[in-house]
């Protein structure tokens, strides 16, 4: 399990050795889905993964990944719980919020709680880009070279 950060210049010199991504979602197929996807913009991509919001907050904080993705409904803690957790720990932190569920609701009470952006299932590899161009933006940090 592991979460997206973007951290800032100081904190990015000083970031634990750890990871690029965090995905956590209680579905393997979903973990798989985006890891694969993820792995095909780039060779080397650091990825840690999570079952659940408690595990994906334990990898989070041993790993500080850059870029984290969150399901929204998962056992134990929630992705907006969970992102709630990592936003008291370090305000900048980048993370997505994915859900297979739409609803306005849904994508307000994850932009509302400071999510850096939400994804909707099945995944789209143009969609995780943006999430990925927007992180690099936002940072200043090269996670994969864009086809841009």
């Amino acid at each position: 399990m592991n979460t997206t950060t973007a951290p800032a210049p100081e904190a990015a010199a000083t970031r634990p050795a750890g990871c690029d991504v965090l995905i956590a979602d209680d579905s393997g197929q979903c973990r798989d889905i985006l890891r694969a996807l993820l792995r095909t913009f780039t060779e080397g991509l650091t990825v840690r993964e999570a079952r659940n919001g408690q595990e994906a907050l334990a990898v989070w904080q041993t790993s500080r990944p850059r870029v984290t993705f969150l399901d929204i409904d998962m056992p134990e803690m929630d992705g907006l719980a969970t992102l709630v957790q990592i936003r008291q720990q370090q305000p900048d932190a980048f993370v997505a919020i994915v859900s297979g569920r739409s609803s306005t609701d849904n994508v307000r009470a994850a932009l509302t709680n400071g999510a850096s952006g939400f994804v909707v299932k099945p995944y789209k590899p143009q969609r995780i880009l943006d999430v990925l161009e927007r992180y690099q933006k936002l940072s200043g940090q090269t996670i994969v070279k864009l086809p841009r």
